[in-house]
């Protein structure tokens, strides 16, 4: 036992703690002193870094600028020295410029690439080819393109009619310049220009170098300002995959006359450049500690004597608390107590961890513990330890259940040490009772889990079968044993290839081997013949565990045969689709054959004579035939939506003048009406855009058209357009359109994008309408990139908000030919064009009344023209004379406009201009024609001003021909 009262004597213990006081102040002073010596050599070391990288950024600067302003004095001087006549005098002449020439290259050789030295009648280029060989070309000056390449320089010599063009390669010049500078393995040399950062590596600069934000923004606003910089920060190496804090340096530089801004920034590992001082440092202090050590280890000999004997007290008494404290830690962490019995079975000692246990209080449970073992258990309790003490067996082990002090039952594992004299009799027992109620649930849930599934599996219609890794069957469960190929009595232990026919086994082996193989699941269907006639399984093959494969097959003939009926009428869907889209476009040249000569001929009706009631008869036949055109433009859009055929086919516009076109259209209904129109564009919407405009002129006119329809007399219509630019080109257009019309009721919103859907559909409606406009412009502005959203309360009016995506255009841009031609175009006077525009024109047309209508326009347009009836007879008669240009309708007898065309351009070329005429009004009928070769396609009914425009391009194409030729 150790004395409780054992202490150290005060002597040694007053000398150990001023030892220990005087080791701890010197530690302390030693490394204070250390950091602060270390941190004044890394100041130093980083500052004398700063300054020499500070010097060579500066050098490498000013040496690309003189580098580069020598190579531009060069060219000037020889520039200066050019004659207009060099290749025009003699070969003395030629040999002193093209050594002059050759001179500068090699001057320059790591700047200069190209020399394009341009004289008044020719230009000769001068450069390296791959086998270093110097080469002269000759070029007609024209050939040469007007604007400069990116690295292009120009030189100019007015007075004596003389320029130069040299091409500059800075790549190869900056990675030349940067490799007379070393800033060690951890440096980089790197160019900064135009907002981008590049690393002179391997020949070739490149990306992937990364500088802290704050810092390159710093950096870039220096380079516009002309400063120098120095910085520390974050720097990554993409290239390398490396990161680390480095010391940044920047000298800026400006190379005339090329406009872009440089600097070189240098860059070195801050680690790197104090990693010396820290091993040196660290050396120092290391050696400073072992002599502290050492100073501490004498001193401490001198009282290690007089400690032994009590270290050793100390330490018996620390073994046994420690065994104690371990076993008390182990009784907490299993949930368990301890306890001793004598050879009568009575309990001597309980550990006091039962009461957190079970409840009782350890006098309690000593004395009582057979009352609160269940009944069940008390016996099997009783019987295993009395076989134990008779078959002298060292320990017992046993699960039963406690009452606990609350009255319910726990679970708990017995495990007891027997112990036995020299004559074998017994002595008593040392025993440790475990809490396993929650193992015991969990193994319970575990059964009665196994237990459900099992019940699952033997409910199942499918055939379940478990193998080993071999293939040999080690489990199956089938419900309907009529459907299995080979009875399975005696399957278990055999592998499928004993079981399964010949046919069946090697498929089915080898998605097994697959499974196996790649552990995914794997699929297989097959057929087989069994009593009931033959049926389709389909079968599936997955891991289990790492020993185990489960396949389930399941009957799918019924699945089959529904799968067969559906691809039947899907097919039969699909062949009345298209009967349909015959139909529609077969129905569409029908009508639109005859409205052709209906409103083609109001507009020439319209430049007679005719008084106010023939206007007002004509107005209402235009609005009539207008009208029936735009049911039969939905129809057809619709069934195009429906097949999903519908295609977006985009065009630069100027959008402002589009839009106030289109609500142009509406100014009669508006006037008529009285009602308050008004329209208003944002100050981000942009002057050209890029997107469908034929689409969204339709998607305007069905949404206005629906409020000014309506909206009631007196009423008010706005129109507000915005913008919202992204990402610089792009730009979502937001539209809205309020009105104070009749409104929409509240569960009719939803409805009025459904197809043919019409809020009043009774044989007495006011408002007319195939109940499309609707479905066709929700599905275009979903194609176009938007949404509609429809807001709306009866009796108030509604609001319908869309938004669509385009592509910004400037007008410094090149903006689409159609674009140009429109604005020309407008205001254009088309009477009696042939005096200015004169052409010889053949048309082919088979129908009377288009013939009429044409007949009439020509007049009127001043022409002469010919025709032809069929494709045949235009074949003919393009071969007897010269047409300038030829309007061929497409569908005629004996040979169509197609045929035709093909016959024509075989034989002559591109040398007639072609315009297809037509009542298919499809995109497709548009790419065909324009593809076999027709220079362009009109869709009936015809517009005077689509025919005049093509005609005024055809003129004007001839007249430049000619001015070429």
């Amino acid at each position: 036992m150790i004395p409780k009262d054992y202490s150290l004597p005060k002597s040694e213990t007053g000398l150990y703690r001023i030892l220990v006081v005087l080791g701890i102040f010197v530690v302390f002073l030693i490394t204070f002193l250390g950091l602060a010596f270390f941190q004044a050599l890394n100041d130093n070391q980083i500052n004398s870094s700063k300054t020499t990288l500070n010097k060579q950024a500066e050098l490498a600067s000013k040496q690309i600028e003189n580098r580069f302003t020598a190579f531009y004095d060069d060219m000037v001087f020889f520039v200066n020295n050019l004659e207009p006549d060099t290749y025009a005098v003699n070969d003395n002449e030629n040999l002193a410029f093209e050594k002059r020439a050759r001179r500068i290259f090699n001057n320059h050789r790591d700047l200069l690439d190209t020399v394009k030295v341009i004289f008044p009648n020719q230009a000769v280029i001068f450069h390296f080819d791959n086998r270093n060989n110097f080469v002269k070309t000759f070029f007609d000056k024209q050939q040469l393109s007007q604007e400069l390449g990116k690295n292009e320089i120009f030189l100019n010599n007015e007075s004596k009619n003389v320029a130069i063009r040299a091409i500059v390669n800075l790549e190869r010049f900056f990675i030349d310049e940067m490799t007379n500078y070393y800033l060690g393995i951890s440096g980089e040399k790197l160019i900064y220009c135009d907002g981008k950062l590049l690393g002179t590596h391997e020949q070739k600069l490149k990306k992937g170098f990364l500088i802290d934000e704050k810092i390159l923004e710093k950096i870039a606003a220096q380079v516009e300002e002309g400063l120098k910089g120095d910085f520390s920060g974050a720097f990554v190496n993409q290239n390398e995959e490396l990161e680390f804090e480095a010391l940044i340096h920047h000298y800026p530089f400006s190379i005339y006359p090329i406009k872009s801004k440089f600097t070189t920034v240098f860059v070195v590992n801050k680690n790197v450049v104090t990693s010396g001082i820290f091993s040196t440092h660290f050396y120092l202090i290391l050696a400073l500690l072992i002599l502290l050590a050492l100073v501490i280890l004498i001193l401490f000999k001198s009282i290690k004597n007089s400690q032994v004997t009590n270290e050793v007290l100390s330490k018996n008494a620390d073994e046994i608390s420690e065994l104690f404290r371990r076993q008390a830690l182990l009784l907490h962490e299993t949930k368990g107590f301890i306890y001793f019995q004598d050879s009568d079975g009575k309990m001597t000692s309980v550990g006091r961890e039962v009461k957190g246990i079970l409840g009782y209080d350890t006098e309690d449970f000593a004395l009582n513990y057979k009352k609160y073992i269940s009944k069940k258990d008390i016996a099997k309790l009783e019987k295993a330890i009395e076989v134990s003490i008779s078959n002298r067996k060292d320990s017992l082990s046993i699960e039963l259940d406690f009452k606990t002090k609350t009255g319910k039952l726990r679970r708990t594992k017995i495990f007891e040490r027997l112990e036995f004299d020299e004559n074998e009799n017994f002595l008593g027992n040392v025993g440790i009772c475990t809490d396993i109620q929650e193992k015991y649930e969990t193994e319970q849930e575990i059964v009665n889990s196994e237990n459900r599934l099992r019940a699952v599996l033997k409910s199942l219609p499918d055939l379940i079968f478990i193998y080993d890794n071999e293939g040999r069957y080690l489990d199956f469960h089938v419900k309907n044993k009529s459907l299995l190929v080979a009875p399975l009595e005696g399957a278990i232990g055999k592998k499928m290839s004993e079981i399964l026919p010949e046919s069946l086994a090697k498929p089915i082996q080898q998605v097994f081997n697959n499974t196996i193989k790649t552990g995914n699941m794997q699929t297989v269907e097959y057929e087989v013949d069994i009593p009931s006639g033959k049926r389709l399984f389909e079968a599936r093959f997955f891991r289990l565990d790492n020993d185990k494969v489960m396949s389930i097959a399941r009957d799918i003939t019924g699945q089959k045969l529904w799968e067969r009926g559906l691809m039947e009428a899907k097919k039969a869907a699909d062949q009345a689709n298209l009967a349909k889209s015959e139909f529609l476009a077969n129905m569409s040249h029908e009508i639109r054959t005859p409205m052709n000569g209906l409103l083609g001929i109001i507009p020439l009706l319209e430049t007679t004579h005719l008084d106010q009631t023939q206007k007002d008869y004509i107005q209402i036949i235009k609005d009539s035939g207008e009208s029936l055109l735009n049911i039969i433009k939905d129809i057809l859009d619709y069934s195009k939506i429906e097949s999903g055929e519908m295609t977006l086919y985009k065009s630069v516009f100027n959008f402002k003048n589009e839009i106030e076109k289109t609500l142009k259209i509406f100014s009669g209904l508006i006037k008529e009406k009285d009602i308050q129109f008004s329209f208003h564009f944002g100050q981000m919407v942009p002057e050209y855009v890029e997107l469908d405009k034929e689409k969204l002129r339709q998607i305007l006119i069905n949404i206005i058209g629906n409020a000014i329809k309506f909206t009631p007399d007196g009423g008010k219509i706005s129109v507000n357009i915005s913008a919202e630019s992204i990402f610089e080109k792009n730009v979502i257009l937001n539209f809205e359109v309020k009105d104070n019309g009749i409104g929409i009721p509240a569960d009719k919103i939803e409805m009025l994008t459904t197809p043919f859907f019409q809020l009043d559909s009774s044989s007495t409606k006011r408002h007319q309408g195939t109940g499309l406009g609707l479905a066709i412009s929700q599905k275009i502005i979903e194609l176009m990139g938007g949404e509609m959203i429809i807001k709306s309360e009866f009796g108030q009016g509604s609001e319908f908000t869309f938004s669509i995506f385009g592509t910004i255009w400037h007008k410094d841009e090149n903006l689409d030919v159609n674009v140009q031609e429109e604005e020309e175009l407008e205001g254009f006077v088309w009477k009696d064009m042939a005096q200015e525009f004169p052409l010889k024109i053949l048309l082919a047309e088979d129908n009377s009344t288009n013939l009429l209508f044409m007949d009439m326009l020509m007049i009127q347009l001043g022409y002469v023209y010919d025709v032809a009836r069929n494709g045949a007879e235009a074949v003919r008669m393009v071969k007897e004379s010269d047409y300038d240009l030829i309007l061929m309708d497409i569908q005629m007898p004996v040979m169509n406009g197609l045929e035709a065309t093909q016959v024509i351009r075989k034989s002559l070329g591109n040398k007639i201009t072609i315009v297809g005429l037509s009542a298919n009004a499809f995109q497709e009928d548009v790419d065909q024609a324009l593809e076999i070769g027709m220079d362009s396609y009109i869709s009936k009914p015809l517009k005077i001003n689509e025919i005049t425009s093509i005609i005024r391009s055809c003129s004007e194409k001839i007249h430049i021909k000619k001015e070429v030729n």
